[in-house]
């Protein structure tokens, strides 16, 4: 087995918190739109606010997707580093996530425009 450059192992490792620090984002963020709700109902008890809570378990949703494609890739990557073999880039994770929380915004900027 061909000796691993310690580098690149901790070049992955940091890869995979970036991803954990971008799903603990989303998912705090998700959490506090989805008791957003709380408030809101105080505020105008007349109206239900049932979109926000659905946006804010999105969110959490898309928090918790960003740890699982974190994790899969770092396996991955982690077992063609250690078997030196080269690493195949997918961008299909990082696409996903990117187009589900602009997805969620979308979601969230018309829910803002036809509550006004």
């Amino acid at each position: 087995m061909p000796e691993v450059d310690l580098r690149i192992l901790q070049a992955n490792e940091r890869t995979l918190l970036a991803w954990i620090r971008t799903g603990l984002a989303l998912m705090a963020f998700g959490f506090v739109l989805a008791r957003l709700v709380i408030w809101l109902q105080l505020e105008h008890p007349d109206r239900t606010n049932v979109i926000a809570t659905y946006l804010g378990i999105a969110t959490l949703a898309l928090g918790t997707l960003c740890h699982v494609i974190g994790a899969v890739r770092f396996v991955a990557a982690r077992r063609a580093i250690l078997a030196g073999q080269t690493i195949q880039p997918a961008s299909t994770g990082p696409v996903v996530v990117a187009a589900a929380v602009a997805a969620v915004g979308a979601a969230a900027i018309i829910y803002l425009v036809i509550d006004l």
